[in-house]
C-alpha cells in the first residue's frame, strides 16, 4: 500500500517557538541594568558592542539636560576618543560623566564671573554686572546645592519607579507572546489537521481507484498486460502529483516567511533614515539654544535663583507624588504576574493537548 508524506515542520516549529520563548526570557533576566535611566537614553545611539558615534555625544548630553559648548565637546572628544576611531564606549563615557559632570552644569567662571558673559560686557558697565552676577552666583550655587538633595531623592525614586514600568512592561509582553504563540501553535494544529484530512482523503480515494482498477483488470483477462501497465502508470502519476502539491505547499510557507523578513528589513530601513533625519533636528535645535542661552545668560541669572527655590518645592511634592505612584505600580506589577503565570499555563496546556 502506498505511503503519503507527512509534514515534518509541525513539531519543529512548535519546539523552535517555545526555544525562542525561553531565550527571550533568559535575555531579560540576564541584561537586567542598574542604571534604567540612562540605559534607556544611550539606546538612541547604541551602534552595538556598548559604544556610540561621537557624532552623537552632543545629543546624547542634551537628552541628559546637559547644553554644553564646543569647546567642552571639542575636550571630551580628546579624552574619551584620542585616535580619533569614531565611537566611544558606553563605560568611558560614564568614567568622563562621573568626572566633570559638575564642569559640565555650569559655566567656566573667573573670578566668578561667567567668561562667555565677560566678552560679552562694555567697559562702563563690567563692574556693576560682575559684582551682582557674583552675588546672584553664591545665593544660586546654596540654593543648588538644596535643590541637589531634593533630586537625588527623586532620581532614586525616578529609578525605581523606571525599574517597576520595565517589570511591568515587560511581563505585559510576555503575556502578549504567551497568547500570542498560543495561537499560532492553535492554528498550526487547525492547518495541519485540515491538510490531514485531505491527504487520508486523497489515499482513500487512491485507494478506491485501485479496487475498481484491480475488478476492471480480473474481468479483463485478455487484456490484463496493457491495462496493468496503464493502471500503474495512473497510480505514479497521482501519487507524484501528491507529492509535489505537498512540496508546492511547503515552497509557498517558506515564500511567506521571506516576505515577512523584507517586509520588516524595509521598515528598519525607513525607521533608521527618520532616526537620523531627528539627529540632525536636534542639531540644530542644540544649535539655536546654545545662541540663545549666551544671549539670555545675564537676564536668566536672577530668574534662575528663584527657580532654584521653586523646584526643590517642586521636588518635595513630586516625592510624595512618586512614592504614592510606587505603591500603585508594585500593585499593577503583581497583577501582571499574576496573569503571565495564568497565559504560561494556557501556552502549557495548548502544548500538552497537541503532544497528546
Amino acid at each position: 500500500m502506498p505511503q503519503l508524506e507527512d509534514d515534518g515542520h509541525t513539531y519543529d516549529e512548535l519546539d523552535k517557538a517555545m526555544a525562542a520563548m525561553q531565550m527571550d526570557e533568559r535575555r531579560e533576566a540576564e541584561n537586567v541594568s542598574e542604571t534604567p535611566c540612562f540605559d534607556a537614553l544611550f539606546g538612541r545611539y547604541d551602534i552595538g558592542n556598548g559604544c556610540f558615534g561621537t557624532e552623537h555625544l552632543g545629543s546624547l548630553l542634551l537628552d541628559m539636560g546637559f547644553n554644553c559648548a564646543s569647546r567642552v565637546l571639542d575636550r571630551a572628544l580628546d579624552e574619551m576618543d584620542p585616535n580619533a576611531t569614531g565611537e566611544i564606549a558606553k563605560l568611558t563615557f560614564l568614567e568622563w560623566f562621573k568626572a566633570n559632570a559638575d564642569e559640565i552644569d555650569l559655566p567656566n567662571t573667573r573670578d566668578g564671573v561667567p567668561s562667555m558673559i565677560r566678552g560679552d560686557a562694555t567697559p562702563r558697565n563690567e563692574a556693576d554686572e560682575n559684582d551682582a552676577l557674583t552675588q546672584v552666583t553664591s545665593a544660586m550655587l546654596d540654593a543648588k546645592k538644596q535643590r541637589q538633595l531634593a533630586e537625588a531623592d527623586v532620581q532614586l525614586l525616578s529609578n525605581r519607579l523606571v525599574h517597576l514600568r520595565t517589570e511591568d512592561a515587560r511581563a505585559q509582553k510576555r503575556i502578549d507572546e504567551a497568547n500570542r504563540r498560543a495561537k499560532e501553535i492553535e492554528t498550526i494544529k487547525h492547518r495541519n489537521a485540515e491538510h490531514q484530512r485531505q491527504k487520508q482523503r486523497a489515499y482513500e480515494q487512491l485507494q478506491l481507484e485501485i479496487r475498481r482498477m484491480r475488478d476492471t483488470n480480473q474481468l479483463a483477462s485478455s487484456s490484463s498486460r496493457a491495462r496493468r501497465h496503464q493502471t500503474q502508470n495512473e497510480i505514479t502519476s497521482m501519487r507524484s502529483q501528491i507529492v509535489q502539491e505537498t512540496r508546492a505547499e511547503r515552497q509557498n510557507h517558506l515564500a511567506r516567511i521571506q516576505y515577512k523578513r523584507d517586509v520588516e528589513q524595509k521598515q528598519l530601513t525607513e525607521r533608521s533614515r527618520e532616526i537620523r533625519a531627528q539627529e540632525k533636528h536636534a542639531l540644530r535645535r542644540r544649535d539655536f539654544q546654545q545662541k540663545q542661552y549666551e544671549r539670555d545668560l545675564i537676564r536668566s541669572a536672577r530668574e534662575k535663583l528663584a527657580m532654584e527655590h521653586q523646584q526643590r518645592l517642586q521636588s518635595e511634592k513630586l516625592i510624595q507624588q512618586m512614592e504614592a505612584e510606587e505603591a500603585q505600580l508594585i500593585e499593577k506589577l503583581r497583577i501582571s504576574h499574576e496573569l503571565q503565570r495564568a497565559a504560561y499555563e494556557h501556552l502549557e496546556f495548548v502544548i500538552q493537548d497537541d503532544d497528546g
